[in-house]
């Protein structure tokens, strides 16, 4: 399947002078976190080569946290411009929903989420590709964090895992010192409430039909069926094999989807602004993600968090996730490193409409905080390439793994010479035995 023109974002940055170096990994479909794709192999963190790069758009993040490129594109249905961000050191942003042309330049999934966003070394860079990309362009007042109000949730806070802590306290102190008002309230209202959206039906709902139409539209000689079939990735493909069933027992009726559209989501919109408004604040501030990346060996289905293994999803979508259905602008800015040494983002969202608001402070917030430090110059993978092997993860999430259980879907490993390849750790026993 190859494109045959470019997309309307594209074409603005082309007409901008911009040069257009090359496409990046992904996860199969944009469904997940990790970007371990086990056809094109993963992308490893430039940090330390046996980490992931957070998903799905983790390519980019990983090329430019690399310093391969100073900026590039993203998607961002729930989390995937902002995770790879803060899991390579780099700023991702994800646009208030609708500002960014995505018209045939990616297949999408859910049109009431799906958008275009940007992912660079600095906010002055995102700023830029913003002036270029954005079709909303909002006022972005220049402003001085003293005396700024910050919204506090204070339940995004808490289960910070203790690698993240420190670094955390230093950037949020950092904030208080240049001024900055945390204020304090709990969100746990509206976490209830956008739990009560029903997103695996809203995407069953739209993106058998949204993925149908690009097909149709680009004349790609393949359909829907035809599509998921191929997919090689256990997760989506599980996923898509749902959301494609022809058992009409499964499938969202007309009504319960326009439900979730016309009265869920507008009550989630409304909760969210009450509660802004209520505590006099236009920005929150929470954890990216409130772990660092992990092991590609050890990252899917189940991640190590505080000890405990724990759906990766929802140990890495805890404050990432409910914005998308809200619409807002949101960015993740990276921190620092946690202690062991692999890259943190903090996460500011605004109300919808207020991309240039959310950009301004960005700026300020970025002078204030240490600068991020730059990856080995010389990774430990130059000269192999990494490729993962499936194997049944058979662990089902309650208590600990037993001695036969495999919690981990990949396994790593490379081809050709590298300082890197002798010295990688496989899975333990509990972890590897199994191949598909």
């Amino acid at each position: 399947m190859r494109p045959t023109n470019s997309s309307p974002i594209v074409t603005r940055l082309l007409e901008a002078h911009g040069v257009v170096l090359g496409k990046t990994h992904m996860e199969e479909l944009a469904e997940g976190l990790t970007t371990i794709n086990p056809v094109y192999g993963p992308v490893l963190n430039p940090y330390n080569n046996v980490f992931d790069v957070g998903g799905s758009s983790g390519g980019t993040g990983g090329v430019v946290s690399a310093r391969g490129a100073p900026g590039g594109f993203c998607s961002d249905t729930a989390g995937s411009c902002r995770i790879p961000g803060a899991h390579t050191g780099t700023v991702g942003f994800r646009p208030s929903l609708g500002c960014y042309n995505a018209a045939g330049g990616i297949v999408p999934q859910t049109t009431s989420r799906d958008t275009v966003g940007v992912i660079a070394r600095t906010v002055r860079d995102v700023i830029l590709f913003d002036s270029i990309f954005s079709d909303c362009h909002y006022p972005r007042p220049d402003l001085v964090l003293k005396g700024t109000r910050l919204g506090y949730p204070v339940n995004y806070w808490k289960g910070l895992d203790t690698r993240t802590v420190q670094t955390f306290q230093a950037a949020l102190e950092a904030l208080v010192v240049a001024g900055v008002e945390l204020v304090e309230f709990d969100m746990g209202l509206l976490t209830a409430e956008g739990a009560e959206i029903e997103a695996e039906l809203l995407l069953a709902y739209e993106m058998p039909r949204e993925v149908s139409r690009y097909l149709a539209t680009h004349r790609y000689n393949i359909s829907m069926m035809h599509l998921v079939d191929q997919i090689a990735s256990p997760y989506p493909k599980a996923l898509m094999e749902q959301r494609t069933s022809l058992n009409l027992d499964a499938w969202p009726t007309p009504s319960d989807y326009y439900y979730n559209i016309r009265e869920v989501i507008p009550k989630l919109k409304e909760l969210h602004d009450r509660f802004l408004s209520a505590y006099n604040v236009h920005l929150t501030v929470t954890p990216t993600t409130h772990l660092p990346a992990g092991p590609i060996n050890q990252v899917q289905p189940w991640v190590m968090y505080n000890g405990k293994l724990v759906d990766t999803f929802d140990a890495y979508g805890q404050t990432v996730f409910l914005g998308p259905p809200l619409g807002i602008p949101a960015i993740s800015i990276p921190i620092g490193l946690s202690t062991d040494g692999l890259p943190l983002g903090i996460h500011f969202q605004a109300r919808p409409e207020e991309d240039g608001l959310l950009l301004g402070f960005s700026a300020a917030v970025e002078k204030v905080l240490p600068p991020m430090p730059a990856p080995p110059s010389t990774p430990a993978c130059r000269g192999c390439t990494p490729k993962v092997k499936l194997q049944a993860a058979n662990y089902s999430g309650v208590g600990q793994p037993g001695r036969d259980d495999v919690t981990s879907l990949f396994t790593l490993h490379f081809e050709g010479q590298c300082a890197l390849k002798d010295g990688v750790e496989f899975a333990d026993s509990s972890n590897v035995h199994t191949e598909l």
